[in-house]
């Protein structure tokens, strides 16, 4: 058997449009192998994945990741929001949410009194567009149940009853 590295270049050069493997292979040359870490390279499997197919949410997650390390903290914030709402990377994306805004959001004067404000006027906005997208989310999901109820109780004879709570929050 091959270990990782080698099955991932022989994956890439195989099928190199394969959303996967270029996601794959990016997290290796991010820092998962440390002798490999090119973050130049990481962005360009990144890039690749995310061209072949945009709604492909995961590369959020792994961009938020190299521009974290490469300290482009604006970027970092704006691909870990849609990491946030990313069903496969929600989790991770989370706990790193809250630990990178837990000390940016604590910092007293770390750029002056301008740079804390702007900090939380980003987090407040952030924080505003991730309730919206959950509550679209949820209300996507609720109508997604009504319609299934409705055919199921079509099918079997039935009126079925079209009420449902659905919601988990962030």
């Amino acid at each position: 058997w091959m270990d990782a590295v080698p099955l991932l270049e022989s994956s890439l050069r195989t099928c190199p449009r394969s959303i996967k493997s270029n996601l794959e292979m990016s997290k290796l040359y991010s820092g998962l192998v440390p002798h490999m870490v090119n973050l130049t390279k990481a962005l360009e499997l990144i890039t690749e994945a995310q061209s072949i197919d945009p709604t492909y949410c995961d590369v959020h997650y792994q961009y938020a990741h190299v521009y974290f390390q490469e300290s482009r903290y604006l970027e970092f914030e704006e691909e870990t929001v849609q990491a946030l709402m990313c069903p496969f990377t929600m989790g991770q994306a989370m706990v790193n949410w809250n630990k990178y805004w837990q000390v940016v959001l604590q910092q007293k004067n770390g750029g002056g009194h301008n740079a804390a404000a702007a900090a939380k006027v980003r987090y407040n906005n952030y924080m505003t567009r991730i309730k919206t997208e959950v509550a679209r989310a949820e209300l996507e999901e609720e109508e997604e149940m009504k319609r299934k109820k409705g055919k199921k109780g079509r099918n079997v004879g039935g009126g079925g009853d079209s009420s449902s709570e659905v919601g988990e929050e962030l």
